[in-house]
This record gives structure tokens, C-alpha cells and sequence, in this order.
């Protein structure tokens, strides 16, 4: 049962779902003010998880080599200097070495110009290189923009009916998920803006527990999906996934802006879903904590 101060603090927080999942079945599920089971809320960032998937998917299908392909294979406009570098495992890392910045604050920052904006790719190509790829680990969404590019070359499809042929329906998710685009007609936000419920995120989660595989089938290769929970340019974060540990407990989870988290604890075969409008530095661990408090025995 979920305790008072737990439940005052998912309040607090403007959560809008709470799903905890226990050995493949729900244990706890609540939604808030409004919301429920078949609410679509935003992912955010969480999408960036999302897109790295279907990089593993597109190499399971031989679409892509590898991860470390070069970029340049993909994209012309990074065929010169260090860019020719530059793999897709750099962008799948956050180790480009190219110059977006990430700051939220300002409006005229690459985030505000890639949220608002209506030319995406355009956008997000203007950017190169500023030191060798590798060097440093630095999170920047621009490096998803390019993933998603990627994707769409390699298959010859949007983001969006590969994601729903390849990952939601070998999924059974229960809903349609959705994309917001640069324009109408144009491109997906692929690092932020994915769209979709409580229960269906939380079969991401299943498949990453199960390293890739789903009812038996495996949709992503398993290689693939340790490499993405496996510390790689730093210690934290694998393939546009988070790792650490809870009470010393590993855990990875995919995460998103105002507190959208998929959590995966696996030692206690435990997923975690919350989705909400307001986080709090730190607030990833309380919901982890909530979950393992109720049914971390």
C-alpha cells in the first residue's frame, strides 16, 4: 500500500501516473487529477531512449552496420574535417564533440530553436564539430536530431511508422502513440515529444529487462541492449539510456524534462513509470524508493 508522505509527495510533484510493475504484473497503479490509464502525456527526453532502440532495431535488420558506421554515410553535410569522425555510437553516447549547448534558458539556444522552430534538420545540420569525437561526454539533444536522420535514411521511412511497425505493435501496445513534428508534414521532434500512456511506456521497460526480447520474440538484439545500460564515454549513461543504483541495487531508466521516468530496477524485477508536470533534482530516487519500499521484498 502506498504510504501517506508517498502519496503527498506524487501530489506535491504534480504527478500525473504512478505505475509499478512486479514480475510482470501490475502492483500499484494511480493517476492524478484528471489523468488516467488512457492518457497520452508527454515523454520529453524520454523519446530519446525510445529513438536509440530503433538504432538497434535498424542493425538487427542489417539497415544499419553498426554503431560504429560513420555519420558521413548518412548525412553529406558531415564529409569534412573531424566531422568525418563522427559515428553514430558518438551520437548515441553523447560524445560528439558537436556545439549544440543544451541550455534551457536561453531562447536563442539550439532546445528552444529545435522545440520551436519548423526546420529541424536544417537546424540541427548547421552544427559541426568543435573538438574530436570521443573526447567528452556532453548531453545535447542535437545528437538524437541526427540519430533520427539516420533512421530515416537507413530505412527509407519516418521515425514514426518505423517506430509503430518495429517497436509499438511487437509491443501489443494498447494505444496509438504520437510524434509532434517540426511542421506539418516535416519531421519528428525525436529528442523529446513522444507521446503515449503509463502502461505502454512501461513495456519499454519490459523490453529492456529482458534485454530486447518481448512475449518470447526478440525486437531488439541483446548486444544491443546491454551495450545501452553499459556505462560507455562515462560511468552514467550508456546508449541514451541512464545507469546507477538505488540502496545498491543497479538500475537504468529512461528519463524526461519535469520528472517522466521508465525505471528499471531488474534484481528486483521491478518497472517503474511516473509521469507528471513538476520534478525536483533528485526526485528520480524517491520514486524509485516509493516502488522498492512497497515491493522491493
Amino acid at each position: 500500500m502506498m504510504p501517506d508522505s508517498g502519496m503527498k509527495f506524487l501530489e506535491e510533484t504534480k504527478s500525473a501516473a504512478f505505475l509499478v510493475i512486479k514480475n510482470d504484473s501490475i502492483c500499484y497503479e494511480h493517476y492524478f487529477k484528471g489523468y488516467a490509464d488512457t492518457s497520452h502525456t508527454n515523454s520529453w527526453s524520454m523519446s530519446k531512449s525510445i529513438t536509440s532502440l530503433l538504432i538497434g532495431v535498424a542493425i538487427n535488420e542489417r539497415k544499419i552496420k553498426s554503431v560504429d558506421e560513420k555519420v558521413s554515410d548518412f548525412i553529406p553535410s558531415y564529409t569534412i574535417g573531424v566531422d568525418t569522425l563522427l559515428t553514430i555510437k558518438h551520437l548515441l553516447t553523447m560524445s560528439s564533440g558537436i556545439g549544440f549547448g543544451e541550455s534551457y534558458s536561453n531562447p536563442f539556444g539550439y532546445p528552444a530553436k529545435a522545440l520551436y522552430g519548423n526546420n529541424l534538420l536544417w537546424l540541427t545540420e548547421k552544427y559541426h564539430c568543435k573538438e574530436k569525437p570521443g573526447t567528452n561526454w556532453l548531453y545535447q539533444s542535437g545528437n538524437t536530431v541526427l540519430l533520427a536522420a539516420i533512421l530515416a535514411k537507413a530505412t527509407g521511412e519516418t521515425l514514426s511508422d518505423y517506430a509503430s511497425e518495429k517497436l509499438w505493435k511487437p509491443l501489443g501496445a494498447e494505444y496509438p502513440a504520437f510524434w509532434s513534428l517540426d511542421h506539418k508534414g516535416g519531421i519528428e521532434k525525436a529528442f523529446c515529444c513522444f507521446y503515449s500512456n503509463a502502461r505502454d511506456f512501461a513495456r519499454i521497460g519490459k523490453l529492456m529487462m529482458d534485454s530486447g526480447k518481448f512475449n518470447g520474440k526478440q525486437i531488439v538484439p541483446k548486444e544491443y541492449v546491454l551495450s545501452s545500460i553499459m556505462g560507455q564515454r562515462v560511468k552514467f549513461y550508456g546508449y541514451q539510456w541512464w545507469i546507477g543504483s538505488y540502496a545498491k541495487h543497479k538500475l537504468f531508466w529512461a528519463e524526461g524534462f519535469s520528472g517522466q521516468f521508465i525505471i528499471v530496477i531488474p534484481d528486483k524485477n521491478l518497472i517503474v513509470v511516473r509521469l507528471g508536470q513538476k520534478d525536483r533534482n533528485g526526485d528520480g530516487d524517491m520514486y524509485t524508493g516509493l516502488a522498492m519500499k512497497m515491493f522491493g521484498n
